[in-house]
Parts: C-alpha cells; sequence; structure tokens
C-alpha cells in the first residue's frame, strides 16, 4: 500500500478539511477525531 499526503487546514470559523494532494479525496469535520475517522472512511473507500 501507498502512502497517501493530505493537506489538513483549520477552518477560520471552526472545524477541519483534509485534502488528498495525489488523489481525488476531500473530507471536513468539525473536530479533529471526526477528521481522522472521515479520512480514513474516505481512503478505504
Amino acid at each position: 500500500m501507498s502512502n497517501l499526503v493530505l493537506e489538513v487546514v483549520q477552518e477560520p470559523d471552526g472545524g477541519y478539511c483534509a485534502e488528498c494532494l495525489a488523489e481525488n479525496i476531500f473530507t471536513q469535520a468539525d473536530t479533529w477525531d471526526e477528521l481522522r475517522a472521515n479520512v480514513k472512511e474516505a481512503v478505504a473507500g
């Protein structure tokens, strides 16, 4: 399995966004833990 690099940004109005730099993967969440779970789900899909 290859590694994916994601750019994570904390939004000024709250929450986080994660975008993969090599694949078409994008997700967002209100908390860091929720973002981690969303990224795992998006990568698995």
